[in-house]
């Protein structure tokens, strides 16, 4: 994508809604959850609580106290589960002289404490309290016969693990249903991403088919919040064109006025008999050379920044058969590995720069034998990368050679024609599209030129 490092690119901006839109969402139904629970939870202890206040006053209706003061209840109580043993509801009545335990408590160990308490008082207790019971108690006095009033306390208590399972269904029940809720709010803000990044995905598969060189612009119809984006992202690639073609024109026309002057120059030069031809001819070798310099970097300045992905492996082998045929005579044997699919994103005369002027190199300093290949790698930073190497058999070179051949002029064999030009405009061909140049190790024997260059 235009101007988007590969780290940046990880988490799509889908992925990045829904995680946010998600943690936002579990954490807002966290606390509704547990505020209902809370809610629940003190609406069950209250109703336990008038529950067992409507048994106290229940067992009031049906209690006697005879007139040594013991409490009984002759009658059979309302609650059925009163009367039944083991029922998990129990009550009873006591005085200073006696007390009367409901049928449900027998066989039930360890009972319910009870103790008189004041007249006119009401306690509650529950497990909270640290309790084994939940129970309600409540103070009266009662008057005999004789007019002497007996201090008289009605309790009730209920098993605690009725409340627990009544808490635990209904908080099963709850977080099943707010989980529920969940699943369904963050598939339907998926889908309603999914519409509303939809213009965004097709943007993006515009920009992708500008970059593969399938179209010149983007041209769908989009919202109107990215109407200024596309527009000012057409208007910058219609202005980089333009721009290409003008210098384009403008240095082969620079290139056309030059050349003439110049081959003009040199053939008066050799034909006259001045005596400092030589210097004078040296001269122009170097402004030949300065112009070329020149009009090459401006060149370069031009390029586009979105290039066509170009396949490496078809470059090198179309390259490796056209030096064998060259090198004919001095038996050059070539070894070409790699995958077709491998692309780097390129101009594709540039690669071409590129690839000969190292190929070149390994076949006037080798001994007849080069391997050159084309892989994706992973680089230290972990971004991939196109790795092209070039080896072969020669006497080979130190690491403190290469940027010394890496400067324009610098040849490694002064004895052999050249201008010790090719290992510099390499260089600044692989500079020039983010990449690097350095030394590996050769399985041949010589120099290995190793190019790394951001993969498609």
């Amino acid at each position: 994508m235009l101007g988007m490092s590969w780290p940046q690119a990880r988490l799509s901006l889908r992925v990045r809604l829904l995680l946010g839109a998600g943690l936002a969402l579990m954490l807002a139904l966290a606390l509704v959850g547990l505020a209902v629970d809370r809610a629940f939870q003190g609406a069950a202890e209250k109703a336990m609580q008038e529950r067992l206040e409507a048994v106290v006053y229940l067992i009031l209706t049906t209690v006697e106290v005879d007139v040594q003061g013991k409490p009984a209840v002759t009658e059979t109580l309302a609650e059925p589960r009163l009367n039944q043993p083991g029922s998990g509801l129990f009550g009873g009545a006591m005085t200073p002289h006696g007390a009367w335990e409901s049928p449900s408590l027998y066989g039930v160990t360890p009972k319910p404490s009870a103790r008189v308490i004041e007249r006119g008082r009401e306690l509650f207790r529950g497990t909270e309290a640290g309790g084994t019971w939940n129970a309600f108690a409540i103070g009266l006095g009662w008057e005999q016969p004789d007019g002497e009033i007996v201090d008289l306390t009605i309790w009730a208590a209920e098993d605690p693990n009725r409340q627990a399972m009544t808490l635990a269904g209904f908080r099963r029940d709850l977080w099943q249903w707010l989980g529920l809720a969940a699943a369904l709010i963050i598939s339907a803000q998926f889908l309603i991403l999914l519409l509303l990044l939809r213009p965004l995905r097709q943007v993006a598969h515009e920009v992708r088919e500008v970059e593969a060189g399938e179209r010149d612009g983007i041209a769908g119809r989009y919202p109107r919040e990215l109407m200024p984006l596309i527009g000012n992202l057409n208007a910058l690639l219609k202005s980089e064109r333009d721009n290409a073609r003008r210098y384009r024109q403008a240095l082969s026309d620079l290139a056309h006025a030059l050349k003439t002057p110049v081959a003009v120059l040199r053939a008066r030069l050799e034909s006259s008999q001045h005596p400092e031809q030589p210097e004078l001819s040296d001269s122009l070798v170097n402004m030949e050379q300065l112009i070329r310099r020149q009009l090459e970097r401006a060149a370069r300045s031009t390029r586009q920044a979105i290039n066509k992905p170009v396949a490496v492996v078809p470059v090198l082998s179309r390259l490796a058969d056209s030096l064998m045929r060259l090198h004919a005579a001095e038996d050059l044997h070539i070894e070409v590995e790699g995958d077709d699919r491998v692309r780097v994103r390129m101009d594709e005369r540039d690669l071409w720069e590129l690839c000969g002027n190292l190929m070149e190199n390994a076949a006037k300093y080798g001994h007849g034998r080069m391997r050159v290949s084309a892989r994706v790698r992973r680089e230290k930073a972990g971004r991939r990368g196109v790795e092209i190497l070039v080896e072969d058999n020669g006497p080979g070179i130190t690491d403190d050679e290469l940027p010394e051949f890496l400067v324009r002029g610098r040849r490694g064999d002064e004895q052999r024609d050249g201008q010790g030009l090719g290992l510099s405009i390499c260089r600044e061909l692989v500079e020039d599209c983010g990449g690097s140049i350095t030394l590996a190790e050769s399985s041949l024997g010589g120099a290995a030129i190793r190019v790394m260059l951001p993969a498609r």
